[in-house]
């Protein structure tokens, strides 16, 4: 899978640790939840985590969220996801992107440069740059 995300992030250095580091922290996340001893050896890497991605990347793809294969990101700065997105494959990301929380994303999606999604929004199109999207059948509501 980690294959995958690299042939669609281009093979760039930046996106494709970004997927990596996604993947393994969402593997800890999933696999602390399943047994309180995990926690000892999961916590350590989701702290690490928060640290290399927040301070050193300038993004914040929290652990916990649900991305399908081949996800790609663009440009990787001020890149948000709340934990409690779900994204399906072939997930594209522009720069200065932020999805709010229970965003679900169907099909193969391009979200566009500087880019708000709302919390709670269902996103079925691909979506243009410069837009803040809401509502149950995500409409562009604003082109900034």
């Amino acid at each position: 899978m980690f294959l995958e995300h690299c042939r669609a992030n281009s093979w760039s250095l930046r996106p494709c640790c970004m997927v990596l580091a996604y993947r393994i922290a969402h593997f800890c996340s999933v696999w602390r939840k399943k047994n309180v001893l995990n926690n000892i050896w999961a916590a350590p890497v989701l702290v690490l985590y928060r640290i290399i991605t927040e301070c050193f990347f300038g993004y914040e793809i929290q652990a916990a969220a649900t991305i399908g294969r081949r996800f790609t990101i663009h440009h990787g700065y001020a890149v948000v996801i709340n934990k409690f997105v779900v994204a399906g494959d072939d997930f594209t990301i522009g720069n200065n992107v932020e999805l709010g929380a229970n965003v679900v994303m169907i099909g193969e999606i391009t979200v566009g440069n500087n880019v708000t999604v709302g919390a709670g929004s269902v996103v079925l199109d691909s979506i243009p740059d410069n837009a803040l999207v809401v509502g149950e059948k995500a409409r562009v509501k604003v082109i900034k």
